[in-house]
């Protein structure tokens, strides 16, 4: 059980350690990390770069419930953040040409303008990041993040679970 222990408290230092660092990178002035991702997914109609996306992510403006789900947000947060790009302008909410019911979203040219400033400041912080670790390393380290991401999720999920049960 120490073990458990020693493991339990290391990770918590070092994962606030990189909180710490993560939320010192700014993409850049006028964009938060959130809303430079949701910027990413939009323009990339709901996948992040490198993702396969669906024939129906393959043209034309992208529903927030759509965006969300790809996003893995609530609704209403994604709303919110929707909001504040579309006042700034790096965003527009767009009628479905098929069905004028259903509204889009999609960047704007002022939008993409900020995202290839956030890209190169972004990149610029990222690749030190590289040089520092190795391409190998850093490859690594993505993907063992994924896996732990899923491991915690899946962790929490099976907690629920039996919390549920036992007040039943």
């Amino acid at each position: 059980m120490k073990g458990l222990e020693n493991n339990a408290a290391e990770l918590f230092r070092l994962m606030d350690r990189v909180r710490k660092a993560w939320q010192s990178v700014t993409p850049c002035e006028h964009l938060s990390k959130s809303q430079f991702g949701t910027l990413m997914a939009i323009a990339h109609h709901g996948r992040m770069p490198g993702q396969s996306c669906t024939p129906s992510q393959e043209h034309g403006a992208l529903t927030l419930t759509a965006l969300a789900g790809a996003m893995h947000q609530s609704l209403p947060a994604l709303s919110q953040r929707v909001s504040a790009l579309e006042a700034q302008g790096y965003v527009e909410r767009v009628p479905d040409p098929d069905d004028r019911r259903v509204i889009g979203v999609c960047v704007t040219p002022e939008g993409r303008t900020v995202m290839e400033v956030a890209y190169r400041r972004f990149g610029s912080i990222l690749s030190r990041s590289i040089d520092y670790l190795g391409p190998q390393n850093f490859e690594t380290l993505l993907h063992l993040l994924g896996e732990l991401a899923i491991a915690l999720e899946q962790a929490v999920a099976a907690q629920e679970e039996e919390r549920e049960s036992d007040s039943k």
